[in-house]
């Protein structure tokens, strides 16, 4: 095998890596794990991936039934969390946003997310009767629509 096929290879392979990649508990970093288990003493077991792309840990674990995906830089500091949430959780200026500006659509998912100390909601919402038959809508806790994606 030449030179330039071994490089070829080389670079082809290191293209199609995947930025995620699962990690053993072991090549965590004592912060990381530290920061997870003082804010999340009951998780249940966690899988751990290191995002190349960003340079953070993620933890992903389940917590009274719901899931949670936790990002964290190398030192321990969290710097994003994503965590299913029951519908009848949502703040009630947001169920009262969506019923209100788009009806004929039904909230069937819902995620807190938390980043940069800033929270909002995301909500996946369907609608039997509309022409766009699925909606990712994201609110600010007080019912302000900050964006919203047509899923279809």
């Amino acid at each position: 095998m030449n030179i330039s096929r071994i490089l070829t290879t080389t670079l082809a392979a290191a293209f199609t890596l995947p930025a995620l990649a699962d990690i053993p508990a072991s090549r965590v970093p004592a912060p990381v794990k530290e920061q997870v288990q003082k804010q999340y003493p009951n998780a249940g077991a966690i899988e751990w991936d290191f995002d190349n792309d960003e340079d953070v840990y993620e933890a992903e674990f389940h917590l009274n039934g719901l899931e949670y995906d936790v990002k964290l830089y190398p030192d321990g500091t969290v710097c994003l969390i994503k965590a299913d949430m029951r519908l009848q959780d949502l703040p009630a200026p947001v169920t009262a946003a969506i019923a209100r500006d788009f009806p004929g659509y039904a909230p069937r998912r819902a995620k807190q997310i938390t980043a940069r100390g800033a929270l909002k909601y995301r909500v996946d919402c369907r609608s039997e009767t509309t022409a766009v038959r699925k909606l990712e809508l994201y609110y600010a806790p007080d019912g302000k629509l900050l964006s919203q994606k047509a899923d279809d």
